[in-house]
């Protein structure tokens, strides 16, 4: 029992340690993402545009290395137009989702205050809403119907696992990054169609250090 207590008691003094020098953050960004679907040899894209917002907290682990663990919610927006004939057809998407990101970075102090560094990791990403909103016009009249895009029946997986890495620089309290993740996994849900349909993203974001 003395030995536990005394394991138990060395574990924490440990931990306590670590989170002497952890670091919180909060911190927002845009982000641009480009689903891309692909049936057979045919390759389609389409972009969408958004941001996130959202926190994490940093732990140092062994000399520049460093693991970030964070949570962040997500929204993408895209709008198109297209004209058949003389009826006007309008598709507005719009996305939500809960993110959580795991990086790794290592880092160097490049001057007093300024802490440039690389990182990588998985994001594991959960959609929480998606719709499409079409609007037909003709004549000066429209009308419009909301689809959702995970309801019952749809091919459209909410699940996905992101891999991706990018740079950043810490200037005193405030933080700097730029990233690009891929999706691993495919959204497209039927097995039995061959067709695979990624999303990948390009992120730019600022956060704030405590």
């Amino acid at each position: 029992m003395k030995k536990i207590a005394t394991v138990i008691l060395a574990a924490a003094m440990l931990l306590s340690g670590a989170n002497a020098f952890a670091q919180a953050h909060v911190g927002a960004g845009y982000v641009n993402s480009t689903d891309r679907t692909k049936v057979g040899n045919n390759l389609s894209t389409s972009a969408t545009n958004g941001f996130y917002a959202g926190v994490g907290y940093t732990l140092p682990l062994s000399g520049g290395l460093s693991v970030t663990p964070g949570l962040n919610y997500m929204m993408l927006l895209s709008s198109g137009a297209d004209a058949i004939g003389p009826l006007g057809l309008k598709g507005d998407l719009q996305e939500h989702y809960l993110n959580i990101p795991v990086r790794f970075d290592y880092g160097a102090e490049l001057a007093p205050g300024v802490r440039g560094f690389v990182y990588a990791g998985p994001t594991l990403s959960f959609g929480l809403a998606s719709s499409t909103k079409l609007t037909a016009s003709i004549a000066g009249y429209s009308a419009d119907k909301v689809f959702d895009n995970y309801s019952d029946g749809s091919d459209y997986g909410r699940m996905d696992v992101l891999l991706g890495g990018g740079i950043g620089v810490d200037v005193n309290k405030i933080r700097f990054t730029v990233g690009y993740d891929c999706g691993m996994l495919n959204r497209y849900t039927d097995d039995a169609s061959n067709t695979a349909r990624h999303r990948n993203q390009l992120t730019a974001g600022l956060a704030l250090l405590f």
